[in-house]
């Protein structure tokens, strides 16, 4: 199985930086997030994140630029029902990063699963339909790119979302944590979910140590019952069908 994940920066999917023969792909706690739910006994069972740590080459992951600048045809006009006016942004993305994705399966003969990753963002009173709109926008490239295991990942409003969820839930199984979606998704607002998170906290987490949290456990998948991960974790396991499907 290779995973082909690209996002916004080090906090989300991650990043790269230098080693002695090129570059090592760093997690970032979405990749970690992935990768836990591939993880599962129903799924992989082993980590693919560990797997290129130790050698494997299991990862591909494209920054924000790179993805930009593929070259390829452009898309067919096949829009999802629940596609937004003005999303053509995510569309495209999904796009190339399904066209990326076919060729490295074709490439090297392995079920391919890809993870585009993109906040929600957006002001209070529009956070429900740029989610739906980003959603349905990266639905309707994999489809137009011909690619049936593509994963839009795209928390409501931002990553914090997720990670507070997971974090309060271990403090109070029982409560629901829904509100956090409906929180702005400006970080310069004095109530952002960033800002909440670093108070949570204690301290304003680095990329590290936020993966930190999932990696070992602190936070656990199994307690982010928010609607936005929902989502996306019923798109993962549709698409693990469908790129494991070959194998069975």
């Amino acid at each position: 199985m290779i995973l082909v994940l690209s996002g916004e920066g080090p906090t989300d999917i991650g990043t790269r930086r230098p080693k002695a023969a090129g570059w090592e792909f760093v997690p970032g706690p979405m990749a970690w997030i992935v990768d836990g739910l591939l993880e599962r006994p129903s799924k992989l069972k082993y980590s693919l994140l560990n797997l290129q740590a130790n050698g494997g080459d299991c990862i591909c992951f494209l920054t924000e630029t790179e993805l930009s600048g593929l070259r390829g045809s452009k898309p067919q006009r096949l829009r999802h029902r629940e596609e937004k006016p003005g999303s053509q942004y995510f569309r495209m993305g999904a796009f190339l990063l399904g066209k990326y994705a076919k060729e490295i399966a074709s490439e090297r003969n392995s079920p391919v699963i890809a993870v585009f990753f993109r906040d929600a963002d957006g002001t209070r009173s529009t956070l429900r339909t740029e989610w739906e709109g980003k959603t349905a926008s990266m639905k309707s490239g994999f489809l137009a790119a011909g690619f049936q295991s593509g994963v839009p990942m795209v928390p409501r409003p931002k990553s914090e979302a997720w990670m507070l969820c997971g974090l309060l839930k271990r403090q109070i199984a029982n409560a629901g944590y829904n509100w956090l979606e409906d929180e702005p998704g400006n970080d310069a607002s004095p109530n952002s979910l960033k800002a909440r998170l670093a108070a949570h906290l204690g301290y304003n987490p680095s990329a590290e140590q936020q993966s930190e949290f999932v990696r070992s456990g602190q936070i656990d998948t199994e307690m982010i019952d928010l609607p936005s991960f929902t989502a996306f974790r019923d798109a993962l396991d549709q698409a693990y069908s469908i790129a494991a499907a070959p194998l069975q």
